[in-house]
């Protein structure tokens, strides 16, 4: 009994569904089909698949529905099918497809050979507002043109330093290349701004406070910033020097009773980071040697505060980086270094965006548009140098940079010092290079291309390379007669000793 119920209760059921599929049927044929959407006739456009892969930030991205294209380009096609009854049949076969556009009126139909492209840089939009002020500020910095027969060449080699291949110089009311000047041999106050040596060149000694060089090698720091290449020729009286051979001479005069810093600072410009020589005082060096002993310096008891002596520790590191994948060994203990200080900076940073005008002895603020624009300056170009890629936006970054760029232009018919002014100058430029590359790029080609007059060659003056000869003959001997240098031959392991209780100081610093 229950077998035969389950059978006609399964005969009800299909026969149940089948009537009513039957009657949906019937009302979507006679039924209103309601809204369908529109699909486009694709039988005269050959069927194309495009597939697109999408990075996970642009699936991310929340959707935004595109803005209609109300332009005249987009209302030419419908006007040239217009125009379509006037063409011949033997053409309308090419256009089944995509028909082609009319030529506008005026256009000839043999057009001449195209112009040629102008030479400037394409400007890239500008989206950040900070990018628009940096270029303003670097701009009216160009307007303060320095002269050639007043100026001193430690305040026009500062100038080659922040602005490079742009920078210019008025020399008899004409607007001349300050790297093109240079090379001619000038003088100043009747001495060279070159002289030779036996192992190459270099530039004039200090003689008086912002006359020459400052700092052994200053000025070779100064023109491996500017991109001067090895084989460049300068004049030094009646001989001619390169970058190379300054090269070999501070090589051949590099010694720890002197500075290195900028010494440090141009070989890491030009030189590999393995690159290993003996002085002539029959010393070892290599640039690992420079690094270790510039890490013994105290940046509070340098000169500008240290800034100059992190920014070559920075550049040596980057030089490295460059070839090597992992930090060791000196080269590890050097970019902690820097990282430490530039931690130091942040932290004494003032509310307006500028940098302790204490540098890093302690948190300070100045009134002084000078002294503020020195301090910011240089502390922003090394930590411009010194600071990872990933940490360019960050927003005290942003403020240092505000800072500076607003204090160039607020103040720039106010008379600045040349020194700390081109150094802030220069972490702008740096900054420019680091967050547009190619846009910088384009700029540089473009300086180097551009003609100005040609600059007038002063009266040589001898180098007095036999002179200099002479000098550094009686240093040396006085040199090896000191009782230190003796004492460092004989009791090496005790110098290392003392060497490494200094260096384990600065470390925890």
């Amino acid at each position: 009994m229950n077998s035969r119920l389950t059978h006609h209760l399964w005969i009800r059921c299909s026969t149940l569904i089948v009537f009513t599929t039957a009657i949906q049927a019937a009302c979507e044929v006679h039924a209103d089909p309601g809204p369908k959407l529109l699909q486009p006739n694709l039988s005269s456009q050959p069927v194309r698949i495009l597939q697109k892969k999408k990075t996970q930030l642009q699936a991310e991205a929340p959707l935004v529905a595109r803005k209609p294209n109300l332009g005249i380009e987009a209302r030419k096609p419908n006007l040239i099918v217009e125009d379509s009854k006037n063409i011949a049949p033997d053409q309308k076969t090419k256009m089944k497809g995509t028909p082609e556009p009319k030529p506008f009126p005026g256009i000839a139909k043999n057009p001449t050979a195209p112009m040629k492209k102008p030479m400037a840089p394409k400007v890239p939009e500008i989206v950040d507002p900070l990018d628009r002020l940096v270029d303003e500020a670097i701009e009216v910095s160009h307007r303060r043109m320095l002269s050639t027969n007043v100026h001193t060449p430690w305040q026009i080699a500062h100038g080659i330093l922040a602005l490079r291949w742009e920078y210019t110089l008025y020399q008899n009311k004409k607007q001349v290349r300050a790297i093109d000047w240079i090379s001619t041999g000038p003088n100043f106050r009747g001495r060279p701004w070159f002289i030779t040596t036996p192992k190459g060149g270099k530039g004039h000694p200090f003689t008086e406070p912002y006359a020459f060089e400052g700092h052994p090698n200053q000025f070779l720091a100064f023109y491996g910033m500017a991109g001067i290449p090895l084989d460049h020729k300068f004049k030094a009286g009646e001989k001619t020097i390169t970058i190379a051979d300054m090269i070999r001479n501070a090589k051949a005069e590099v010694n720890t009773d002197e500075e290195i810093t900028w010494t440090l600072w141009a070989f890491s410009r030009y030189l590999p980071w393995n690159t290993e020589w003996v002085s002539d005082r029959g010393e070892q060096w290599s640039m690992e040697t420079l690094v270790r002993v510039q890490m013994q310096s105290e940046p509070t008891k340098s000169a500008c505060g240290g800034t100059h002596g992190l920014f070559a520790l920075a550049s040596a590191v980057n030089n490295y980086v460059k070839d090597q994948k992992h930090l060791r060994g000196t080269w590890l203990e050097a970019n902690m270094r820097v990282r430490q200080y530039i931690e130091y900076a942040r932290s004494m940073q003032n509310r307006d965006g500028s940098f302790s005008a204490n540098y890093f002895a302690g948190p300070e603020y100045s009134n002084d548009v000078n002294k503020r624009v020195s301090t910011t300056g240089h502390t922003l170009e090394f930590i411009m140098e010194g600071l990872p890629q990933n940490r360019l936006n960050e927003q005290w970054v942003r403020n240092a940079v505000t800072r500076i760029a607003r204090d160039l232009i607020d103040h720039k018919k106010q008379p600045l010092e040349p020194g700390g002014m081109y150094h802030a100058i220069d972490s702008l430029v740096i900054y420019r290079e680091r967050s547009r590359p190619q846009y910088a790029e384009e700029l540089d080609l473009l300086a180097k291309q551009r003609n100005f007059a040609k600059p007038e060659p002063s009266t040589p003056i001898p180098g007095y390379s036999q002179q200099f000869l002479n000098q550094q003959q009686q240093k040396a001997a006085q040199y090896n007669n000191q009782s230190r240098y003796q004492q460092y031959q004989n009791n090496s392991n005790q110098y290392r000793s003392r060497q490494a209780r200094r260096r384990s100081f600065s470390r925890f610093r």
